[in-house]
């Protein structure tokens, strides 16, 4: 059992995710789009297009502009769990040495490090609570809610408790254990799990969060790319110039197919029409 929990669950989620997540993406890109989807006004140039996806994705500027309510709950959750997952990062990389890369002394990056993950901690299962809240008690909402839609929200909300849970009073992260460990896995040679069962707890409802993953709707956030690269394609020219596609990138695959379709078929299409 600690083999199966310890090495073979977080080896094979990981690949899961990265293999799943690669494959959606890949099948998103391949799937023809069969009208041009450019948003107007188009921003113009290589680097009006980077500012307008990086304004979106950071302060998801088009929810602000039609429900701010939801937006605060939205942008809290996102921003929350980014701290958190940057935390995680250097907070175990350093042991919760990371804030004397700038001048701290390490007692005081070690406080820094635990209040600001409680606090984003705290500010992640709010935004998700108020979140699982409006699909419940708004009841246009409850009604497109999707089952999954639960599950993403409940399973987010489990993930958020339990990491939390470890910074009750009274608990103590063995954080050069959980650092021995990681460094396993990245090796591909885990050891040991840390014995608190906190931790156990948590790191298993991360796994099958990544596990999960691929296959939800919380893949919306790499979704978001392929759908901003098709928002901001240039728009069509009229007359179009020789050599110069008629239609989106997205949509060759699809052309290509309809080239590789018989005389036969094209003619009886075209002479169907008056």
């Amino acid at each position: 059992m600690e083999q199966f929990f310890g090495g073979i669950l977080p080896l094979s989620a990981f690949a899961v995710f990265i293999c799943g997540t690669s494959l959606r993406i890949a099948a998103w890109l391949r799937r023809p789009v069969p009208f041009q989807l450019t948003l107007f006004p188009e921003p113009r140039g290589k680097a009006g297009k980077l500012a307008a996806v990086a304004g979106e994705f950071l302060f998801c500027g088009t929810l602000f502009r039609e429900n701010r309510l939801l937006w605060l709950w939205v942008w809290l959750f996102h921003v929350s769990l980014a701290m958190i997952l940057a935390g995680h990062l250097l907070g175990i990389s350093f042991l919760r040495g990371q804030f004397t890369l700038i001048g701290a002394t390490p007692e005081t990056s070690s406080l820094l490090s635990t209040y600001l993950g409680a606090a984003m901690g705290m500010f992640m299962i709010i935004s998700l609570t108020a979140l699982l809240c409006r699909r419940f008690f708004t009841p246009d909402v409850r009604k497109l809610t999707e089952p999954l839609a639960w599950v993403d929200l409940l399973l987010l909300l489990t993930v958020a408790l339990s990491g939390l849970a470890m910074y009750l009073p009274g608990y103590h992260t063995d954080l050069p254990s959980v650092r021995a460990y990681m460094a396993g896995l990245l090796t591909l040679r885990p050891g040991p799990l840390p014995t608190s069962p906190l931790f156990k707890i948590h790191f298993s409802l991360v796994n099958l969060l990544l596990l999960y993953y691929p296959f939800s709707q919380l893949l919306h956030g790499a979704g978001f790319f392929v759908n901003r690269a098709m928002q901001l394609e240039a728009a069509p020219i009229f007359p179009t110039p020789p050599g110069k596609p008629t239609r989106s990138r997205f949509a060759e695959p699809k052309e290509q197919n309809n080239m590789a379709e018989s005389p036969g078929q094209s003619g009886d299409r075209g002479e169907s029409q008056p």
